[in-house]
C-alpha cells in the first residue's frame, strides 16, 4: 500500500485540533516551558553544562512520550483508535500521523526553552542530529506507553517510570556516588544526550561524540522495532 499525503494530511490536521483542546496535553507540553523559567530565576554557574542541557533534554522526553503517550491512549479510551486501525491507511500513515503534532509540539516547547535558558551557541548540525534522534526514541517509547495503556489518565500512571529513569537519572543519580546504578544510568539515551551536549558545549566534534551517537541511533531502532511490534499485536487485540 502506498502512502498517501491526502490521508497522513487530514489526520494530521485531526491530530492537532484534538491537542489544542486537551488540557492534559497542553499541560505536559507547558512543563518543560515552566522549568525553564524557573531554572532561568537561579543563579547558574557558566561551566556547569549538564545543567543547561536539561531544559532541552525535560522538552524532548515529555513532549516525546508524554505527549504522543496521552494522545494515541486518548483515541484508544474512546474506541476511535481500532477504527483507524483496521482502515485503509497503512502502519507508516497512522504512525507518521500521531507522530506529526507530537514533533510540532516538541519543536515549539524546545525552541521556548532554547530561548528562555540561554544555552550558549553549539554546532546546530549535531545538536539537530542529537535532538531528533532522542525525540524518535521518545516518542516510539510513548506510542508503545499510549498502546498499552488503557485510558489517557493511565498512560501517565504507566509512563512514570520512564519519566523517573530516564529524564531524572541523568540528574540526579551521578551525584549520588552509586557505580552499579550509574552503570545503568549511562547507557541510557537521555544520559548520552547529556553527555554529548556537554561535549558540544565545550566545542566538541564527531570525534567526541561519536560513541554517544551510536548508542542513540541503536535506541532509535530498538524502540522504533518494538514500537511496530505492540502495534502489530494491538491492531488485532480483542
Amino acid at each position: 500500500m502506498t502512502f498517501s499525503i491526502r490521508r497522513f494530511r487530514a489526520m494530521v490536521k485531526k491530530e492537532w485540533k484534538d491537542a489544542i483542546r486537551n488540557p492534559q496535553i497542553l499541560l505536559n507540553a507547558g512543563m518543560p516551558i515552566l522549568l525553564a523559567l524557573l531554572f532561568k530565576q537561579k543563579e547558574v554557574d557558566p561551566s556547569d553544562l549538564t545543567f543547561l542541557s536539561v531544559p532541552i533534554l525535560v522538552a524532548i522526553s515529555i513532549t516525546g512520550a508524554f505527549v504522543q503517550a496521552n494522545m494515541i491512549a486518548e483515541e484508544k479510551e474512546k474506541n476511535t483508535l481500532r477504527s483507524l486501525m483496521l482502515s485503509p491507511a497503512s502502519k507508516l500513515e497512522v504512525l507518521a500521523g500521531k507522530s506529526a503534532t507530537t514533533t510540532l509540539f516538541a519543536l515549539i516547547v524546545i525552541a521556548s526553552c532554547l530561548a528562555i535558558s540561554g544555552v550558549p551557541d553549539v554546532n546546530l548540525f549535531f545538536l539537530t542530529v542529537l535532538a531528533i534522534l532522542l525525540l524518535l526514541i521518545f516518542m516510539a517509547l510513548g506510542t508503545v506507553i499510549g498502546l498499552i495503556a488503557r485510558t489517557a489518565s493511565e498512560s501517565s500512571i504507566v509512563g512514570l517510570p520512564l519519566l523517573l529513569l530516564f529524564i531524572f537519572g541523568p540528574i540526579f543519580v551521578p551525584s549520588l556516588g552509586m557505580p552499579a546504578l550509574m552503570n545503568i544510568i549511562h547507557v541510557l539515551p537521555s544520559q548520552q544526550f547529556v553527555v554529548a551536549i556537554t561535549e558540544l558545549l565545550q566545542d566538541g566534534g564527531l570525534s567526541e561524540i561519536g560513541g554517544n551517537l551510536l548508542n542513540l541511533i541503536m535506541w532509535t531502532v530498538l524502540s522504533g522495532a518494538l514500537c511496530l511490534l505492540v502495534y502489530g499485536k494491538k491492531r488485532f487485540d480483542k
